[in-house]
């Protein structure tokens, strides 16, 4: 048998290994074919791939890190084992490395928007704000029609605590694309909600909605702010109007309301809530579970012996 015969037989075997799910008797192979041709970065990337669905992830990285190392010396940044890196340091949640990574390959590609926009990312998920915005900055100079990369700003802005720099960035984002203006309101609203400026949240969901009012999940979301500032009527009227809008739905967004006020201990109200959503749908385990837990948390033990049997002679439980 020639040596290129055998090759292509290994090739083969390894891959029909990784389609099989052996993926030890592939990385054998892969290896075999890496000490033949160790100039071939396909053999390598093929390993590391093998070593990833293992669950050898440090193996797979090791790998990876080497061929990103040959990437970033080249004149054209091919970008593979950086894509697959950026995904991996995602998944585990290793932010700084993701940081470095995306750092040392802008410092070779400065001006590309894809490698710029994971690094502003990553500045925010590794807890920099302040870089986040020096580079979602720099992003929307270089592309000034692109409103997304002000949502990206007014994001790091709140990140960073400036919610005056956020909502400028949001409204420079409306100002590009204004038909999209309740959907960018709605995505500022959320972020600021998740800051804990409930206020500000506030206005920003109202104008989503005063801009397209047919918007269920951002009445939801209206509903959840005014629990945070103790408004809980308003909040109910929100949810209704959710109901309202979409009644096919309405079983979730109740269980929904019944689950924040929960959270808020609120626990009368969210019996009420929750009774709305069993009342919707009575075969819903997870309805009728929540509304017997939050009327034992009331002290309603009668009744949520009550609910339970019941649920249990509907079939709800098994």
């Amino acid at each position: 048998m020639s040596e290129k015969t055998e090759i292509d037989e290994f090739y083969d075997r390894a891959d029909r290994h990784m389609r099989e799910g052996r993926y030890e008797e592939a990385i054998e192979l892969y290896l075999k074919l890496a000490e033949i041709h160790p100039e071939d970065e396909s053999i390598v990337m093929s390993l590391a791939w093998a070593y990833r669905d293992s669950g050898r992830v440090s193996d797979a990285v090791r790998c990876l890190e080497g061929l990103l190392e040959k990437e970033l010396g080249r004149k054209t940044f091919t970008g593979f084992a950086f894509d697959e890196l950026v995904r991996i340091y995602r998944e585990e949640g290793n932010h700084r490395r993701l940081v470095a990574i995306c750092e040392a390959a802008v410092a070779v590609q400065p001006d590309d928007i894809s490698l710029l926009t994971t690094l502003g990312d990553a500045y925010l998920g590794v807890g920099r704000p302040h870089g986040a915005i020096e580079v979602f900055a720099m992003l929307t100079e270089m592309e000034p029609d692109a409103p997304a990369l002000f949502c990206r700003l007014g994001d790091a802005h709140i990140a960073a605590g400036d919610y005056d720099g956020a909502e400028d960035a949001y409204n420079k984002a409306i100002s590009i694309e204004p038909s999209d203006a309740h959907r960018f309101y709605g995505a500022l609203g959320g972020a600021l909600s998740q800051a804990g400026e409930y206020d500000r949240a506030e206005k920003a969901l109202q104008r989503s909605l005063e801009s397209r009012p047919y918007q269920p999940l951002v009445h939801c979301s209206l509903g959840d702010v005014l629990i945070r500032q103790g408004r809980l009527a308003d909040a109910g009227v929100a949810y209704e109007e959710a109901a309202r809008i979409d009644p096919v739905s309405a079983g979730g967004y109740y269980n929904r309301l019944g689950n924040m006020l929960a959270g808020e201990s609120h626990h009368a109200l969210a019996v009420e809530a929750f009774e709305k959503a069993v009342a919707t749908d009575p075969l819903n385990p997870f309805y009728c579970l929540s509304l017997v837990k939050s009327c034992e948390m009331e002290g309603l033990h009668e009744k949520a012996q009550a609910v339970y049997e019941k649920a249990q002679s509907l079939g709800v439980f098994p």
